[in-house]
């Protein structure tokens, strides 16, 4: 059998400028996180609840810690989510809405590091309550068809997996990505916003651009 061999990683990947590698500057924007007050999308007050940019860093930042081993980062991850089992309970969002719901793919992914059922009873309740009302096609009823959500809907599914070994969380998950495949993207593999918003989401840029 022929096994083809990777191809060698561009110079541009390989040879960083100090202080410039994948590695460092996830160190720092991981360290920056853990010392950050809660977040409420730029606004001097504080948030409500969790949101859900905060909820992507988290599970980004713990991410980084285990695939570099760092135990020391880690366990000041984990340090943070303490609060929301006392003082800050409150801040635990209710899961109504899919930007709410998310959430749940952080005590999930504690759960997968560190085996406390504390934290998994807390995210199954987060991806279960997502789908305690199915649409009749089976789709969650937090379905709203944005590209957003592709990420943001599968992540708490597929997080649920993964610390439970339930099949039907997986199932969730690719129901609801097949759906948004084939809802939003098009001829040219570029996916719309929305079905309504026909403009293409283009990665690494913070702004999208009208089809032409």
């Amino acid at each position: 059998a022929f096994c083809a061999q990777p191809e060698r990683q561009p110079k541009q990947f390989r040879d960083w400028p100090a202080g410039t590698s994948p590695r460092e500057i996830g160190k720092k924007v991981a360290e920056h996180f853990v010392v950050t007050p809660h977040t409420n999308f730029g606004r001097p007050l504080p948030p409500p609840h969790i949101t859900y940019p905060e909820v992507a860093t988290w599970v980004g930042a713990l991410t980084f810690a285990r695939v570099t081993a760092d135990k020391e980062l880690q366990d000041r991850l984990i340090k943070r989510f303490e609060p929301l089992f006392g003082p800050e309970a409150n801040l635990v969002p209710n899961p109504v809405h899919v930007d709410n719901t998310v959430f749940g793919a952080v005590p999930l992914e504690l759960y997968i590091l560190t085996k406390d059922k504390k934290y998994l009873d807390m995210g199954l309740k987060f991806a279960d309550a997502q789908w305690v009302n199915p649409r009749p096609d089976g789709l969650t009823d937090q379905t709203r068809f944005w590209i957003d959500d592709m990420y943001m809907v599968t992540i708490v599914q597929m997080q649920a997996y993964r610390a439970s070994g339930d099949k039907k969380y997986m199932d969730r998950a690719a129901l609801e990505m097949s759906a948004y495949l084939d809802k939003l993207q098009q001829p040219s593999g570029l996916f719309y916003h929305a079905p309504d918003v026909p403009f293409y989401w283009e990665i690494g840029r913070a702004s999208c651009r009208e089809r032409v």
